[in-house]
């Protein structure tokens, strides 16, 4: 894996919608404070008060991509096309970030000196309802590392093949020519994933597939702001049974295994042969 020395121009990539305006505007602040030279590509599928929050970015010095959708977001699409604008805005270094996510004070520094022909991750600090909103200078104090994804302490460490579960699209950066390659190669992420789940699992299996490397970058901390989740997303229950049969088809498994075995004990969905069926009689499924 080649190194590369000097610090690359750099543009950030988010995905948003207008219910995420405040997070989006907490990560905004952090950019400025720890990425006052990157350029922010922020990809808007189409939903109420996009257009306006469209207006309020360009007018911070942001470049908004808008993006035309259906009632199941083009999660997948929306990366790729903001991967592709920060290319044609001359970035040599693409860092994809989650709109709930705020960069760390090194987390630029530390990706910039991810080798050119590799993918790197960095970890993620899950904030507390109670931190709210923190200011930029007070992230490091708040480190605190997801234990689900051992980083390590200095320096990088290679996935092996089989660790693909381990790739987030929380906060990720490539050089914008490996980038060119993987749409080239297989596309980017696959759009014909829509809503939530599996195309972050996807793409990172398809990268390890194709030998590109992946490595855990330690000390290129972000911030993820509290919000209300379910665990397991029932909400999301019909994009995960769509989306987790297309990654089998392609991966003959379905993702997500602890998810829908919990899905099973509440009686929500149900195993028929290789693939998991939403259970009669359960909720809707938008």
């Amino acid at each position: 894996m080649t190194r590369w020395a000097a610090a690359p121009e750099t543009a950030v990539v988010t995905v948003c919608t207008p219910a995420r305006a405040e997070h989006l505007r907490s990560q905004r602040r952090a950019l400025a404070a720890h990425l006052p030279a990157a350029r922010h590509v922020v990809v808007l599928p189409e939903r109420p008060g996009s257009a306006g929050l469209a207006d309020e970015l360009a007018a911070d010095g942001a470049v908004p991509v808008r993006v035309a959708a259906g009632p199941d977001l083009p999660v997948a699409r929306c990366r790729n096309v903001g991967g592709d604008r920060a290319v044609d805005l001359g970035a040599e270094l693409i860092i994809f970030l989650d709109v709930d996510c705020m960069p760390g004070p090194g987390l630029a520094r530390r990706y910039a000196e991810v080798p050119a022909d590799a993918v790197g991750l960095g970890p993620v600090t899950y904030l507390p309802e109670a931190a709210g909103a923190p200011d930029p200078a007070e992230l490091a104090a708040l480190t605190d590392p997801h234990p689900a994804r051992p980083f390590p302490t200095s320096g990088l460490r290679r996935l092996e093949p089989d660790e693909f579960g381990m790739f987030w699209s929380l906060s990720f950066a490539l050089r914008a020519r490996l980038w060119r390659r993987i749409r080239a190669d297989f596309g980017g992420f696959d759009e014909a994933f829509t809503g939530y789940g599996a195309e972050d699992t996807d793409f990172g299996r398809r990268l390890l597939f194709r030998r590109v490397p992946v490595v855990l970058v330690a000390g290129a901390h972000a911030y993820h702001r509290w919000h209300p989740v379910s665990d397991p997303p029932v909400d999301h229950l019909g994009d995960l049974l769509r989306n987790g049969a297309h990654y089998a088809q392609r991966w003959g498994e379905w993702p997500a295994p602890g998810w829908f075995a919990e899905f099973e004990r509440r009686g929500l969905v149900r195993r028929r042969g290789d693939e998991w069926k939403a259970a009669d009689g359960g909720p809707p499924l938008g």
